[in-house]
């Protein structure tokens, strides 16, 4: 297999067909657990998928900032996750390119990801390096996306203050907010999301999380939300919680 291309097109077509390839030879459905009708998938599994992505990173380390642009606008057009893998990857590499003053473009590529596998991939560690460098503006932009009609730029807007932004403890009355304004969403996956978000704040912030997730619980908040914010509560203080005796 060999990915050099003289041009963005020809290596995207490449990176297409070896994908295509890839997926004839497994057995399995294509992302079954993605419902997004938009959200296709080849069926490759995470094995060779990060076999693919290993025999492909010289090409693209070659690239520039406009071809991994290029490329990686194309991959996400293409409705597949599997190319979307390799765009996140391209994303990755280029946090700098994202000036307050393409945020359009970012919301554009975010929100053609159609999925809750690549939301929760594009919020581990491209968009955390944007908050980095302009959080004023990213927090205006989450803002948005916390209200807009799209699901999984809402899933975005919670999911992205999970794991170390958790930890970092900075953003926890922002992420706060950003729950609440969602606790009577519709959208499963939106749900979980706001979920996951509060278990990874009850880490850090549990005299103020766990108080809030007892009172979600009383007024008949989705399940979905709570019992996945109370996942580490383990043992009597559970079976306290639950009761609603805490």
């Amino acid at each position: 297999m060999g990915f050099d291309a003289p041009d963005v097109e020809t290596l995207h077509a490449a990176i297409a067909s070896e994908l295509n390839v890839l997926g004839d030879g497994t057995p399995y459905l294509a992302d079954a657990n993605e419902p997004d009708p938009r959200y296709l998938g080849y069926g490759v599994r995470a094995p060779a998928m990060k076999r693919f992505m290993s025999e492909l990173k010289p090409s693209l380390s070659i690239l520039d900032t406009e071809q991994k642009l290029k490329l990686a606008t194309r991959l996400i057009a293409s409705g597949y996750g599997e190319q979307k893998t390799v765009a996140l990857s391209l994303l990755e590499t280029i946090p700098d390119y994202f000036t307050p003053e393409r945020f359009d473009l970012l919301e554009r590529l975010v929100g053609g990801l159609h999925g809750w596998s690549k939301i929760d991939g594009v919020t581990k560690l491209f968009l955390p390096s944007l908050l980095e460098r302009h959080e004023r503006e990213m927090i205006d932009l989450l803002g948005r996306w916390n209200v807009r009609d799209d699901r999984w730029l809402r899933r975005a807007s919670v999911v992205i203050f999970t794991r170390k932004i958790a930890k970092s403890t900075l953003f926890k009355d922002r992420a706060l907010r950003h729950c609440d304004n969602l606790i009577r969403d519709k959208e499963r996956l939106v749900q979980t999301g706001v979920g996951w978000c509060l278990r990874d704040l009850m880490r850090w912030h549990k005299d103020d999380i766990l108080p809030y997730v007892c009172d979600l619980r009383r007024a008949g908040v989705s399940s979905k939300i709570t019992l996945y914010a109370l996942r580490d509560i383990k043992g009597e203080e559970r079976k306290l919680v639950l009761q609603n005796r805490v």
